[in-house]
């Protein structure tokens, strides 16, 4: 006699069987409840082996496998119910976007507005609401002598239609004082989207945590 489990709305009923998917904080401490990432624990036979070019495995440990130690991180954001253990999905933990079924990635949106002289530095990501929708959010920082006003907004607007089309239009854009950076001089995306997420964030590693 087949058996099933109950499905809820907007939830992944169950992980795939024999799997061991967790959803875990920044320490890699599996929770419930609360805002984590997924990953796979252990090894399992559909995980790759590795990606092409990449003769000594180095890229694909990195990409996969240093996060967690030794776990298999997915870049998936989720939370697991409590009561029915069921996964719900909140997005990508990069650096990838989805706009009214839009799928870009926010170096697209960089290299459009980088050619501005008014803009010295910019970040783009992803804001949810509570049916998990998704748009995107371009933060400008304006060089010295500049001012943010509609007009660099409506420029900007035209220049992402002419290089992308215009569904890569960041909904909102909006000004910002300062960018989180890595010490290893990457914009930090993760804690700009944990933020306008509400979502817990952790500064340890920000170079510039007062901007």
């Amino acid at each position: 006699m087949e058996k099933s489990v109950p499905i809820y709305r907007g939830e992944s009923p169950v992980a795939a069987i024999a799997v061991d998917m967790q959803c875990v904080n920044e320490k890699g401490e599996p929770v419930e409840g609360e805002y984590g990432e997924l990953i796979i624990a252990k090894p399992a036979p559909f995980l790759l082996l590795g990606l092409w070019g990449d003769t000594d495995g180095s890229r694909a440990r990195k990409s996969y496998y240093e996060k967690f130690s030794g776990k298999f991180a997915m870049g998936d954001f989720a939370v697991v119910n409590p009561v029915t253990k069921g996964f719900v999905i909140c997005g990508r933990s990069d650096d990838t976007l989805k706009q009214r079924g839009t799928r870009f990635g926010s170096s697209e949106i960089y290299n459009a507005v980088d050619v501005f002289v008014e803009v010295r530095d910019c970040i783009c990501v992803s804001q949810y609401n509570k049916d998990l929708d998704e748009r995107a959010v371009l933060f400008l920082k304006m060089n010295e002598g500049f001012s943010f006003n509609d007009d660099i907004v409506k420029r900007i607007q035209e220049a992402i239609t002419k290089e992308l089309t215009s569904a890569h239009i960041p909904d909102i854009i909006l000004e910002i004082q300062d960018i989180p950076y890595s010490i290893n001089g990457k914009k930090m995306e993760i804690i700009v989207k944990n933020i306008i997420n509400k979502r817990p964030y952790n500064t340890d590693n920000v170079m510039n945590p007062r901007g």
